[in-house]
């Protein structure tokens, strides 16, 4: 049977201890070994790092009965971690052992896993985030809106699915791991018709992300650091090296999309063309988004 085609297997996952209500974390230092069938070296190191995964959420209490689904040899993480009441979290560091002489590829992955649900003042914003675009009639309705967001305060749960996304299981988003820089929204529709029709980690409906999605993902103190060494407000679970200081959004001024600032400070919106220095510093980009499927 063809490898990918046998690969393609359902997850069913069935919880088999009682957790607790509240979060709780549990260290777990876990050996990761692909299949033994040698391709390439990056797709053998993912499906050992899936491997270690894997074993991380069942050393937390949750069994899972079958191998994840891969799609075009995508590792979709995502659909272990969010459906299971147990997730790898972010900041864990995978040592690359590489090829042993038995043919497998090992990794070790150091990290800490969450049991059971996280419990926050807003409830659960899975699914919650306005999606639908906003015309507002001028950008004071804009700015108004966006000092009501409140950035910052949301308390993420991301997931690295180590395929070029990331998914926030707090939100129900996935996002793109990285930006792209984008000067105006032609460019940015072009872009993501590029990716759509790649149907880029195994999806097609990528799209540019709401006020309100935009400001989920800004962090109330600096994160991530560009290549320059400035700082970010996004997490560095995302890759912020290259230089970039606004994102688009779908929503529009009559100006045209608004942007929010993500460099330097926390949260601000402006009007495209408004953001340029007259040292031409300021970048604007765009951070792909779709809604994850529950």
């Amino acid at each position: 049977m063809n490898r990918a085609v046998f690969l393609l297997i359902a997850i069913v996952l069935v919880l088999h201890t009682v957790v607790s209500a509240g979060a709780e974390t549990i260290e777990v230092l876990i050996k990761g070994i692909d299949d033994g069938v040698k391709t390439t070296r990056e797709r053998d190191y993912k499906e050992a790092v899936m491997n270690g995964k894997l074993q991380a959420i069942e050393r937390a209490g949750v069994a899972v009965s079958s191998l994840t689904i891969v799609e075009n040899f995508a590792l979709k993480y995502d659909m272990v971690e969010s459906r299971a009441k147990a997730v790898l979290l972010p900041g864990f560091q995978v040592i690359d052992i590489g090829y042993q002489t038995d043919g497998t590829y090992q990794v070790v992955i150091s990290g800490k896993v969450q049991v059971g649900e996280e419990k926050s003042a807003e409830g659960k914003l899975w699914g919650k985030l306005r999606a639908t675009p906003y015309e507002f009639a001028n950008y004071k309705e804009a700015f108004d809106l966006w000092t009501g967001i409140n950035t910052g305060t949301v308390t993420n749960q991301y997931v690295n699915n180590e395929n070029g996304t990331v998914s926030d299981l707090k939100t129900g988003l996935m996002w793109l791991t990285s930006y792209e820089i984008k000067e105006n929204i032609l460019e940015v529709r072009q872009y993501l018709e590029r990716i759509n029709g790649k149907s880029f980690a195994g999806y097609s409906d990528w799209r540019i992300p709401t006020l309100e999605e935009v400001a989920s993902i800004i962090e109330s103190k600096p994160g991530g650091k560009l290549d320059s060494g400035r700082a970010s407000y996004l997490n560095p679970v995302f890759d912020v090296r290259p230089y970039c200081w606004y994102l688009w959004s779908v929503d529009r001024s009559p100006q045209g999309n608004i942007m929010a600032y993500i460099g330097e400070k926390k949260g601000g919106i402006v009007n495209p063309g408004d953001h340029y220095q007259a040292d031409g510093i300021c970048v604007a980009c765009i951070k792909a988004v779709r809604s994850a499927d529950r």
